[in-house]
């Protein structure tokens, strides 16, 4: 009884990191600092300076020279629609098509903990390894959103973010990116999986292991009748 309510717990675990899974992966696809930045212009680097945020969607941008800040709105949609040069459009897509497919299969593990916590499913899919299942693909998912942002940024995140207007205007912020915050919580996401699959095999196995029957030793036993 205790072993099973040791497994049920561990699996109720995974419940609340597939939920924090969800949450991490909502709060990067809302958040703007997939990409941080600094920028300057060619012609005047010293007398200069800009910042620059956004996400998949949208973002801020802020340019000074000499005559004080000025705050800007950043749409990523505009800006790939008017100039081809800022991101790969692929890659864009299939980032936000992972985030999605992700968030399901988080949401999936999430439901089937929560019922192998209240009963035990007979069927594959269902039970525990459906929860190995929907866990794994969900941090595949999460992965495979994160390497295709790392492929953005080398491909062309790390040489500018600045749109076609700025740069007409000698603005540039090559080698002065950096990943921000939203795309980490991507990265925490994978990690809350990883801990989900290990939080189940340990519950589940130790779970076997302590509800195995002791082999007997029928020899000693044996040998103990014939003595009395």
């Amino acid at each position: 009884m205790n072993m099973n309510l040791f497994r049920r717990g561990m699996i109720f675990v995974t419940f609340l990191g597939s939920c924090l899974g969800i949450a991490l992966v909502v709060a990067a696809l809302g958040t703007k600092f997939w990409i941080v930045a600094r920028a300057r212009r060619v012609s005047n680097p010293e007398e200069s300076d800009g910042r620059i945020h956004f996400g998949l969607f949208d973002g801020k941008k802020e340019l000074n020279v000499a005559y004080g800040w000025r705050t800007y709105d950043v749409s990523v949609l505009e800006l790939m629609r008017t100039d081809h040069e800022f991101l790969l459009y692929g890659l864009w897509v299939a980032a936000i098509a992972c985030i999605a497919g992700a968030l399901l299969f988080a949401g999936l593990s999430a439901i089937f903990a929560v019922i192998n916590t209240a009963t035990t499913p007979i069927g594959t899919v269902t039970g525990v390894p459906g929860l190995y299942l929907w866990n794994s693909l969900a941090m595949f998912f999460d992965m495979c959103a994160v390497s295709l942002w790392a492929v953005q940024f080398y491909q062309k995140l790390q040489h500018n973010v600045m749109s076609r207007e700025d740069r007409d205007n000698m603005w540039s912020s090559a080698n002065m990116a950096h990943y921000g915050y939203s795309f980490w919580l991507v990265v925490g996401a994978v990690v809350v999986h990883v801990i989900n699959i290990t939080a189940i095999y340990i519950g589940t196995h130790e779970a076997r292991e302590k509800t195995t029957p002791q082999p007997v030793m029928e020899e000693k036993s044996n040998g103990a009748i014939m003595l009395y």
